[in-house]
């Protein structure tokens, strides 16, 4: 399914606004208020972790270096950005993202035809322009949800953010198995989620099922419960699954969005 980026910049600008406001009305104790989705963070770890990768993707769609790992993992290495930020005041937290926030949105703003198909290396190997403004926009809402929920604030979701952030979902299915050793390959998997689409994806990196093929399993979800599964925001598996339950257990073994 082909979307239309004007769709993509709205929801990251829309997304944006939504975590500006919940950040605008905190109280100063807020800010060390632990964030049950992420327990090592609080809310100022969580705001500097967002403007640490809102500024890495620009650095890296702008043709610079992203920020250099040493070997180290993932885990790790986000977690130094956070440390690096441990005693700054709200403000300046605030301060710091709405800036890398702005500047990574104006940057995409300027993106025309081609650029979007742009590659760039991230956290997992390179991706196209148009994949890491959808796993920053991915990043930003969830990470939004995980800030209002710990301060019981309200956080929605927007149509368009939905439909990006249950594309990605559903397209990570075949990276997600071959990178935690249970690829399928051969498989065929089809994955309905209401209103957002329908995607047949492979059981292995690097595979595309031919369009007009039999599906070896079938998930059906609502979207937004998907979405949250996907994120590992939800233990419960929210689809109904038809087919190959074998294949379905390694799906939910290893689907992961956030990376």
């Amino acid at each position: 399914m082909e979307r239309d980026v004007r769709s993509l910049l709205e929801g990251l600008e829309t997304t944006h606004r939504r975590v500006g406001r919940v950040l605008a009305d905190l109280a100063p104790d807020a800010w060390a208020a632990n964030v049950p989705a992420t327990p090592a963070w609080a809310v100022g770890d969580v705001v500097s972790h967002l403007a640490e990768g809102e500024r890495a993707a620009l650095a890296v769609a702008t043709g610079q270096q992203p920020p250099e790992r040493a070997g180290t993992s993932i885990d790790d290495w986000t977690a130094a950005q956070v440390a690096a930020h441990a005693g700054e005041a709200p403000a300046a937290r605030l301060h710091a993202w709405e800036a890398a926030a702005d500047a990574w949105r104006w940057h995409l703003a300027a993106v025309e035809g081609d650029g979007w198909r742009q590659r760039v290396p991230w956290v997992l190997g390179p991706v196209t322009l148009r994949t890491l403004a959808q796993l920053r926009l991915n990043e930003a809402w969830l990470h939004g949800h995980d800030i209002a929920e710990a301060v019981g604030a309200d956080f929605e979701i927007d149509q368009a953010t939905l439909a990006w952030m249950a594309d990605l979902a559903a397209r990570v299915i075949p990276g997600g198995l071959s990178r935690r050793g249970r690829p399928h390959p051969g498989a065929a998997i089809l994955v309905r989620l209401g209103g957002a689409g329908e995607w047949l994806v492979g059981g292995a990196v690097g595979e595309r099922p031919d369009s007009g093929r039999d599906a070896d399993l079938v998930l059906e979800a609502e979207p937004l419960a998907f979405v949250l599964r996907a994120a590992r925001r939800a233990e419960v598996d929210p689809w109904r699954a038809a087919g190959d339950q074998d294949l379905a257990a390694d799906v939910a073994a290893t689907l992961h969005s956030l990376g």
